[in-house]
């Protein structure tokens, strides 16, 4: 039987936003299905004091690569303070190399390369705490045949997606491939990205190989970066014909990326856009959407899915 774990990053300000994310995937996901979330060692408590039998809480410790050591509470600390700059960022130290220290949005991603290639799976599927299902969610979404499912839009990428562009020259920097400028590349950035473990370690072992360092040294020192597209453009590029045979250009989410806050009145007209094949809603959560306005979204939602 194939198997399928969640895997979503999260703290203690998204609490609220995960129990919401969680309640759902146990709603929408098979009993054979496990919910993992990494949260700093502070947030160990209050997240493993969900009551939830499929929910396994890993501090960010248990998945930090070899000689990286994280500094959240000094970061906490520096957020509390008002005149302290938010440019300065650091929520870990590669003591191999210290510097740049490592961002919080770098770390984010390197911790979630590093655990979706121990979880002990056929499918990781990547989900952030603002992220909703309203539908069911069954393993046979992300895995036909034995091979997961690649979200992948083609010319998804075009010159006006200015960091996406950087996030896919930097994928393609350490992967070795050489960069020619285009008009378009594909994007694998989405709410719902699967991805296959092995193909990810072959993925991290080629960083290595190209680099001639391990592969979350040199993602740290990156200031572009983004896991979805490096892993995307390794399997176009190196993948097997059928590991790279389930493609998909739907990523199964209707999204709010706005950073203004979804009114009432919007949320509506954006329930009635919701595609017939998603599964998920998401409401970007610096969009500062207030909880009873996403609360009437997924129901709004829920009642349309019903048979």
């Amino acid at each position: 039987m194939n198997t399928m774990a969640i895997l979503t990053p999260s703290y203690s300000p998204d609490l609220p936003s995960f129990i919401r994310l969680h309640e759902s995937v146990l709603r929408n996901t098979g009993e054979s299905t496990r919910h993992h979330v990494i949260v700093p060692k502070r947030d160990l408590s209050v997240f493993r004091a969900i009551s939830s039998p499929r929910l396994d809480v890993w501090s960010e410790s248990e998945f930090l690569p070899k000689g990286f050591v994280t500094t959240d509470g000094v970061a906490a600390l520096w957020r509390r303070i008002p005149i302290a700059p938010r440019s300065i960022n650091c929520s870990a130290i590669n003591l191999q190399k210290p510097w740049p220290p490592v961002r919080g949005w770098i770390l984010q991603q390197i911790l979630k390369l590093s655990a979706s290639t121990k979880l002990n799976c056929d499918a990781v599927v990547v989900i952030d705490s603002d992220v909703v299902l309203v539908r069911p969610m069954p393993v046979e979404t992300f895995i036909r045949d034995g091979v997961v499912r690649l979200y992948e839009k083609p010319d998804g990428i075009t010159a006006d997606l200015s960091r996406h562009v950087l996030w896919t020259k930097t994928a393609y920097d350490l992967l070795g491939l050489p960069w020619r400028p285009q008009s378009t590349f594909p994007d694998y950035v989405g709410g719902i990205v699967s991805w296959d473990p092995q193909v990810l370690q072959g993925c991290l072992d080629r960083i290595q190989q190209v680099c001639g360092s391990d592969w979350a040294s040199e993602v740290a020192g990156r200031l572009h970066f983004s896991e979805f597209i490096l892993y995307g453009t390794y399997l176009r590029h190196f993948g097997t014909e059928r590991q790279g045979s389930f493609g998909a250009a739907s990523t199964l989410c209707h999204s709010y990326w706005s950073p203004s806050p979804l009114s009432e009145e919007d949320a509506e007209t954006f329930v009635a856009a919701y595609p017939p094949e998603d599964l998920a809603v998401h409401v970007q959560s610096n969009s500062g959407t207030p909880s009873h306005v996403i609360e009437s979204v997924v129901a709004g939602l829920a009642v349309r899915s019903r048979p």
